[in-house]
């Protein structure tokens, strides 16, 4: 089997992440903090992931990149949560092209999880999870995979190279990100050089799609490797 090079790295036993959260904050939240990895995403990623794609209501989600499966977890509850849904004040409904009839039901989508090299990990969590539903593994490089389809979200967090990471990038986000969809690249701090400066590959290409002035963007530093969050127009 293919190994990437998070697989590589050495695992650490983060402990206190395993003792039982308070029940308030229920399953979701013990599951995320006892699948955090080194080689993986922080908490806050998977925090926003949940977020955003509840936010927006994205049901068609792509993502490149799925190690041991946290960002996948965040995103698969994302969708069920979607697909039980919730009810707004009718006062929250004043946006005219919005046929809130429509808007307002439950929806049931799907994350399409990208990785030439999977782990049994990440397919244990999801299974644990009980989050087979929502999600489709697609075990391959993601220069091989092609769809029939928009997303309304794309998050990228795989092959971490400056040519990897733009190519996924360029095959992706113009051909299969709808307008007004969001995708999401992690890993904007990292790769530090002797003097201490920030020589991440990915925020290079970060940068470059920022220059281009093509999407709204926002940095969401949440103190480890941090991601950048697009809305292409």
């Amino acid at each position: 089997m293919n190994q990437s090079p998070e697989q590589l790295m050495e695992t650490e036993y983060l402990a206190d992440n395993h003792e039982k959260i308070d029940s308030y904050f229920g399953t979701f939240f013990d599951f995320m903090r006892s699948s955090l990895a080194s080689g993986g995403s922080e908490l806050g990623l998977g925090m926003t992931l949940f977020s955003l794609v509840v936010s927006t209501k994205s049901t068609r989600i792509l993502e490149i990149g799925r190690f041991k499966g946290f960002s996948t977890l965040c995103l698969a509850n994302a969708l069920k949560f979607l697909s039980i849904g919730w009810q707004e004040p009718q006062q929250h409904k004043q946006r005219p092209e919005i046929n809130y009839s429509e808007f307002d039901k439950p929806i049931k989508g799907k994350l399409y999880s990208i990785d030439p090299c999977p782990t049994v990990e990440s397919q244990n969590l999801i299974t644990l999870a009980k989050l087979e539903e929502y999600v489709e593994f697609i075990n391959a490089r993601s220069d091989e995979v092609t769809f029939q389809e928009e997303f309304d979200f794309i998050f990228i967090d795989g092959d971490h190279s400056y040519a990897g990471c733009k190519a996924d990038v360029l095959n992706y986000i113009p051909w299969y990100l709808r307008s007004g969809g969001y995708f999401v690249l992690h890993d904007y701090y990292g790769w530090y050089t002797p003097d201490r400066q920030n020589n991440s590959p990915v925020k290079m290409v970060i940068d470059e799609i920022i220059e281009e002035g093509l999407c709204e963007q926002i940095l969401i530093d949440t103190g480890y490797m941090s991601f950048v969050v697009f809305r292409k127009w």
